[in-house]
């Protein structure tokens, strides 16, 4: 199984680098912006797991669209398909981008920059990684969204920025998954909702966390990594939920 991980230098994609080597990954791909600095790096390299060249460490910005293409290009110069994908990059707040509480608090730019992370880059992934993603073999494409992201579920309102961003997510891989199903009837492309977990992007806001629903990034990954195993074409272009549940769109 070749695995590719985009944003797996830390929290929860680190977590999932490491469930694909326990999980049997014969070629295990992870990026981030700065792979030599990211935790994953020294901890994966020092894993028994992680020995005979299994694991390629790979710099990939989502914001930079010829950094996803030569990363992608590394990658289809090592293998002939891919069999499972699982895009991880996302932000809520940075600097002065702030979860916005009212209309008055957008700004353009923020709008801008949040969908460029949150929504565009698996898309963009895809089409660079599309030769190594049709066929006819099991194969999983999956990017981490939020139940904030679901038009239906909005009761709370808010949150405008980074709610319509994972929205967008959603939109761009239920399209995904009608033209890869053309292409490969045996794929299926998933957002994914990890709930509420333990990492620098939740910590501001897990003071309403009810009792037991913060995960730990280990527990998040080994949820939605099972989750995927039971995944099949028939459950393409869904939004699925750690516990196995479909959220609405």
């Amino acid at each position: 199984m070749n695995v590719l991980i985009q944003g797996g230098g830390r929290g929860i994609g680190m977590a999932l680098a490491e469930r694909a080597l326990a999980a049997g990954a014969n070629r295990l791909f992870v990026t981030a912006r700065d792979p030599q600095a990211a935790p994953a790096h020294s901890k994966l390299a020092h894993s028994k797991l992680a020995s005979d060249d299994r694991v390629t460490f790979l710099p990939l910005d989502v914001t930079d669209e010829a950094s996803i293409t030569a990363a992608c290009a590394q990658i289809a110069d090592s293998v002939p398909q891919l069999d499972r994908v699982i895009c991880t990059a996302g932000m809520l707040q940075q600097g002065d981008i702030r979860p916005e509480k009212r209309v008055a608090d957008l700004r353009q730019d923020n709008l801008l920059h949040l969908y460029q992370v949150n929504a565009l880059g698996p898309v963009l992934l895809a089409r660079e990684l599309w030769p190594l993603l049709k066929g006819d073999h099991k194969l999983h494409f999956a990017a981490i969204s939020a139940r904030v992201g679901s038009i239906s579920d909005n009761r709370l309102g808010g949150w405008y920025a980074y709610r319509a961003s994972k929205a967008a997510l959603n939109q761009l891989m239920r399209t995904l998954s009608i033209e890869l199903a053309r292409v490969n009837p045996n794929g299926c492309v998933a957002t994914l909702h990890p709930g509420t977990v333990d990492t620098n992007l939740s910590k501001p806001f897990q003071g309403g966390v009810p009792a037991g629903k913060l995960f730990t990034a280990d527990h998040a990954a080994d949820c939605l990594w099972q989750v995927l195993d039971r995944l099949g074409p028939e459950d393409t272009g869904l939004l699925h939920a750690y516990d196995g549940s479909v959220i609405p769109y």
